[in-house]
């Protein structure tokens, strides 16, 4: 079965989970042909064995069976698990062993194979434990020599501040239904990225013009800002009529624009007519 997500912490990743290699099944798997096979054919030289021979054969038959399935669900129960920060080493049955290596404590990654491994493409591999005389030895590796590169390139990444390399597919976790633990987080990476990405829009929206504080609106464009009022040149005494005349167009121009307030505009009208 696959490793249970509880193992992994919050902020850990689960980047391979491996299974033993089939190699693993071969001892009990060519022990239960060659029995079957022998027992077929003394069925069948033997007619006329006596009815009490058929318990010895069926159970003869049944030994190497309840072995091939004893290993087979060992195979199933056994997984080797590469995260972010450690290998796990899930193994058992009934009870449960589990095995975990920080890898900032792995030295070297070694590998081992016989020559019908490498012709299978299977193997051991050595992990050196940093202050332990012991090493940690995983078999019946599939791939041993990518799962030492991937082991590697996760280590670079740790301790060297290098980038690890794309994980195989057939490396990669997948979940109950078949499909990768990788796609989804991707997706949900992605997701997560449209939405950082729609809230910094949101926010650029909000956010005010340089130079103006948050509690203050920039004017409408439409808004006529009113413009100072100028000051009012004092028309000597003894001022031609037209110059009074264009004076005071001038005057009730800004009287509508609502610079001059009525008051204002009616004093200085007096004070233009009183210089005629």
């Amino acid at each position: 079965m696959a490793l249970p997500r509880k193992f992994l912490n919050n902020d850990e990743e689960l980047l391979a989970e491996l299974r033993p290699h089939w190699i693993f099944l071969f001892g009990p798997l060519f022990t239960s042909i060659g029995v079957w096979i022998g027992l077929i054919v003394l069925v069948v030289l033997w007619q006329k064995a006596p009815g009490w021979t058929n318990y010895p054969i069926l159970i003869l038959a049944l030994i190497p069976g309840l072995w091939l399935l004893g290993r087979f669900v060992r195979w199933r129960s056994y997984v080797v698990a590469l995260t972010s920060t450690r290998i796990l080493v899930r193994q058992g049955i009934f009870g449960r062993d589990t095995v975990q290596l920080r890898l900032q404590r792995i030295t070297e990654v070694n590998i081992r194979q016989r020559l019908i491994e490498r012709v299978l493409g299977t193997g051991s591999l050595i992990i050196d434990v940093q202050g332990e005389d012991d090493t940690l030895t995983l078999e019946y590796m599939r791939r041993p020599a990518v799962v030492q590169r991937v082991v590697n390139s996760q280590l670079n990444e740790i301790v060297g501040g290098g980038r690890r390399e794309a994980i195989p597919a057939d490396m990669q976790p997948r979940d109950r239904y078949g499909a990768p633990y990788a796609d989804q987080d991707t997706d949900e990476h992605r997701g997560d990225d449209r939405r950082r990405d729609d809230d910094r829009d949101e926010d650029a929206h909000d956010t005010p013009p340089l130079g103006v504080g948050a509690d203050v609106q920039p004017p409408s464009p439409t808004s006529s800002v009113p413009s100072p009022e100028p000051p009012a040149a004092s028309a000597p005494v003894g001022t031609a009529p037209f110059e009074i005349r264009d004076r005071l167009i001038e005057l009730d121009d800004l009287r509508q624009r609502g610079i001059l307030s009525e008051e204002e505009f009616a004093a200085k009208k007096s004070e233009l007519l009183n210089r005629i």
